[in-house]
């Protein structure tokens, strides 16, 4: 997965915003070459087919429409996907709508981003489903921040369009004093309310799948898994729920690769601060996809949140990351520090 991020302009200000070192920081938007480069360094080797466009809100760019025509007539780009709070779609029907695109519409609450706004999301949903039949390629998807978060809005919206999977993510700490501590403790102050959520969309026919930060499996009883064997009474969960990651106790993150219009990349925003990389000086994306395997992710998981994750052995084989990562990025790099200090040192023994 690689995305472009068009601009670092927002018509919203979402509290948990992952991208907040850039996002209304200024009005960057990437310019047509930075676009054409940023496209040809990630579909360029053949490894990927896809490009991601995200902002921001990537629906702001002055020159939105004019990108995504260049993508469609784009052989090399067999698909796109766009990151957008949906508020802005119905200027771009014609593209937005286009057999390449799929569209994952990030939903918030009418009390974040106001009544009118909401209403205007959906009204938008309402022609993109209903009318003009996207229905499957449409993705809506919730980022679940805070304790006693919001989720009504959420069921209302998935019902009305009658939606049976929705993209579930637990929020990053994007700040630096919540990072480096017991991601855990975070977890667990989070789950109560997750579960609520989730038994309140399974009850409806409505399979989560998560897309980034899913719980640790070890936070998770038998009892508590248990009570969501009624769900499975339920024909289409009994036949889907197998193709939702929620089912397995394996939890990994891997390099998303964010491209800023300065052709700077980033392996996701969560670690913006600290994986910065210029695409320039990598031959192509599968060259700075290995670069962020071995400089971020090997140490990953060598790391650990807290005890209890020293001897696990999904950690162990690799199958559980913890969580999201920008909770230890400080251990990351401390031990990415040492191993280049080991290995001068053996340079220099060997001399």
């Amino acid at each position: 997965m690689a995305n472009i991020m068009m601009t670092d302009v927002c018509n919203l200000s979402c509290p948990y915003c992952f991208a907040n070192e850039f996002v209304n920081k200024d009005k960057n938007e990437i310019t047509e070459e930075a676009f054409d480069q940023a496209v040809e360094f990630i579909v360029g080797d053949g490894s990927h087919s896809v490009v991601g466009l995200i902002g921001g809100e990537p629906t702001v760019h002055s020159r939105f429409e004019y990108f995504m025509r260049k993508l469609i007539l784009n052989d090399k780009v067999k698909g796109i996907t766009v990151y957008t709070n949906g508020i802005l779609i119905n200027k771009f029907w014609d593209v937005v709508c286009h057999p390449k695109t799929h569209l994952l519409i990030n939903c918030n609450s009418p009390k974040d981003i106001g009544k009118k706004q909401y209403e205007i999301l959906s009204d938008n949903l309402d022609v993109l489903i209903n009318q003009k039949m996207c229905d499957d390629r449409v993705t809506l998807g919730i980022n679940m921040y805070g304790e006693n978060f919001e989720y009504q809005y959420m069921i209302d919206l998935l019902t009305k369009f009658n939606q049976h999977h929705v993209r579930v993510s637990i929020t990053v700490p994007n700040m630096d004093e919540n990072r480096n501590i017991d991601a855990h403790t975070y977890f667990n102050a989070m789950k109560p309310r997750m579960f609520e959520f989730f038994h309140a969309l399974l009850s409806r026919g409505i399979i989560p799948n998560f897309d980034c930060n899913k719980i640790p499996s070890c936070l998770v009883t038998q009892e508590e898994l248990q009570c969501f064997n009624q769900y499975l009474q339920d024909d289409f969960i009994k036949q889907n729920i197998n193709n939702s990651n929620i089912v397995t106790n394996t939890v990994k993150c891997v390099p998303v690769i964010d491209i800023r219009q300065d052709l700077v990349a980033v392996r996701c925003f969560g670690l913006s601060e600290t994986t910065k990389q210029n695409i320039k000086n990598f031959a192509n994306i599968s060259e700075l996809y290995n670069f962020y395997l071995r400089s971020i992710d090997a140490y990953a998981y060598n790391t650990s949140y807290s005890k209890k994750c020293n001897d696990c052995h999904l950690r162990l084989v690799m199958k559980c990351s913890g969580g999201c990562l920008a909770y230890k990025i400080k251990q990351i790099n401390n031990m990415n520090e040492i191993s280049k200090k080991m290995m001068e040192e053996f340079e220099h023994d060997e001399f």
